[in-house]
């Protein structure tokens, strides 16, 4: 599925002459990551071993993919990753200094635990309320979220129709934010995690207005995101495209192989199939076909759920389904279904005029959705993945 916003925000996004597709990547894991250290935009981390192979799981992921062009941060970390993906490629890849990791100051350098001990009230709002968190007289997030809009003019004039760009977890947040038309208060509600990658495509738009801006492709990872262990969420909703399927019995059977393995090992609540009103009965069953095989892989019963709300309120009432029942929730729907419950989730929906829905989301394609685990409101929640599909070769 596709969020795809039109329009003015005030970070502004210059238009283009013709469409561009950009992927942005983060760099891979690094020794302060490691360490639990605060990087900021300082420049003595360096990949680790681990980091290395993401860039290297990276590189084969895009191996088959034609960029014109490559930006990187010329941060150490970011530019051997940028190094690793980009490999024998024969176009130029160029350094720009905006696209350096978020400046913290004088919090660079220190373990969390030193941050927590030394700066405490400051360290706090860092931590809970990063947009109006100020150090030594600045407000770092908004610095950055000014510098992700300055690295989009930049990159959207390189005359390149595929463009790569290396940077950093802040920076890559700003400047999917910013394309969006989000504010600093979406720090750390779109998380990117190491060598992750986003694809974020750009249409003209008529009259001089802002480029047409549709986010395809979320936090793409090269380990899966889903493992035994690692949800840190109180409640988490794990979203699955449901389209049209394949005439093949057997391919079916494979597809529904391959989820079920990412759901294997998630402690799940309940398997819903959500069902829009108005969805004609043949297109209803077959599209159910594969939310049936993965529950029955699992032996897990499969609740079969319509709403005669249309629209927004269909959202919210889906969106509220996942967010109160506690743990998993695995819910098959279709991919306009999976945009709206996702903007609903980050409040770009219908009350900002201009956002609207494409399917471009892959069948058996993953979203996942994670609730604040410490009893905030949905404003808290993150987007952990938009249409994952690693597990579907």
């Amino acid at each position: 599925v596709t969020l795809v916003r039109h329009g003015q925000s005030t970070f502004r996004i210059p238009n283009v002459t013709s469409e561009k597709r950009v992927t942005l990547v983060r760099h891979g894991e690094s020794t302060w990551n490691r360490e639990g250290r605060i990087q900021g935009s300082s420049d003595f981390s360096l990949l680790t071993d681990k980091g290395e192979g993401q860039a290297e799981i990276t590189r084969k992921m895009l191996q088959g993919q034609h960029f014109d062009v490559g930006f990187r941060s010329p941060l150490a970390r970011a530019s051997r990753t940028a190094e690793v993906i980009w490999s024998s490629r024969t176009s130029q890849l160029f350094d720009l200094w905006e696209l350096r990791e978020i400046d913290l100051y004088s919090f660079q350098g220190l373990l969390k635990e030193e941050g927590k001990a030394t700066y405490g009230d400051a360290y706090a709002t860092w931590k809970v309320d990063p947009a109006n968190f100020e150090i030594d007289g600045h407000f770092p997030v908004h610095e950055l979220w000014q510098r992700g809009a300055e690295c989009w003019v930049a990159i959207l004039k390189a005359e390149a129709n595929d463009v790569l760009v290396v940077g950093h977890s802040g920076m890559n947040q700003a400047m999917i934010a910013t394309a969006l038309g989000l504010g600093p208060e979406y720090f750390r509600r779109l998380p990117q995690s190491n060598c992750g990658l986003t694809t974020i495509a750009f249409s003209p738009s008529p009259g001089g207005e802002p480029a047409t801006v549709i986010l395809e492709q979320l936090n793409q990872t090269p380990a899966p995101p889903l493992i035994k262990g690692e949800n840190k969420a109180q409640n988490r909703g794990v979203l699955i495209c449901c389209t049209e399927p394949d005439d093949s019995s057997e391919h079916l059977g494979r597809l529904a192989a391959a989820v079920s393995s990412m759901l294997r090992d998630e402690c799940v609540s309940e398997f819903i199939y959500w069902c829009d009103d108005g969805d004609e009965n043949a297109t209803s069953a077959s599209s159910s076909s594969l939310a049936r095989d993965v529950a029955a892989s699992l032996n897990r019963p499969l609740i079969s759920t319509q709403s005669a709300a249309t629209g927004s309120l269909s959202s919210h009432i889906l969106l509220d389904r996942l967010y109160t029942t506690a743990g998993t929730t695995v819910m098959f729907a279709r991919p306009q279904s999976i945009g709206s419950i996702v903007s609903c989730a980050l409040q770009i929906g219908p009350p900002l005029e201009g956002l609207m829905l494409g399917a471009r989301m892959r069948r058996g394609g993953i979203t996942v959705i994670d609730f604040d685990s410490t009893g905030g409101t949905i404003e808290k929640t993150s987007i952990a993945c938009i249409n994952y599909t690693g597990h579907l070769g």
